[in-house]
């Protein structure tokens, strides 16, 4: 199983694929204090064999301080013994958020729905990348 995350200072959107590695589905969004410890937990419980970090760039492509905090939290979860992986993430809260006219206002009452349908996009925006490399080898 395949585990992203879509990781935020206030809310961490995870998602799952299914055992074949195919689909992406919602998770759980994590909240409230000491988030990636509530993060490291979850992981722990899953037990994936691939973590994917969704990793905010700007978008002419360079990284600031968001991606450094997201690669900083990869190396320390490298260190706990998870393989890890960074995707690019621009744009996925955006895309969420228009396919259904409604999820914008539904987003800002919930922005927890946010962060996990990010999750699920940058999961299944990954797997569909993975297939059409090894289809084309």
């Amino acid at each position: 199983m395949i585990v992203a995350v879509d990781f935020g200072l206030k809310r961490i959107g995870l998602a799952r694929s299914d055992e074949g590695e195919v689909w992406a589905f919602p998770h759980k969004t994590l909240e409230g204090g000491n988030l990636e410890a509530k993060l490291i937990e979850e992981l722990q419980k899953l037990e994936p064999r691939l973590v994917i970090l969704g990793l905010p760039k700007n978008m002419d492509g360079t990284e600031g301080e968001m991606a450094s905090t997201v690669r900083s939290l990869g190396e320390r979860l490298m260190e706990r013994g998870f393989e890890v992986e960074f995707w690019d993430e621009r744009l996925t809260s955006k895309l969420v958020s228009r396919q259904d006219p409604r999820s914008l206002k539904k987003a800002i009452k919930d922005k927890g729905k946010v962060d996990l349908m990010s999750a699920v996009l940058i999961l299944q925006e990954y797997i569909n990348a993975r297939r059409r490399t090894n289809e084309s080898q």
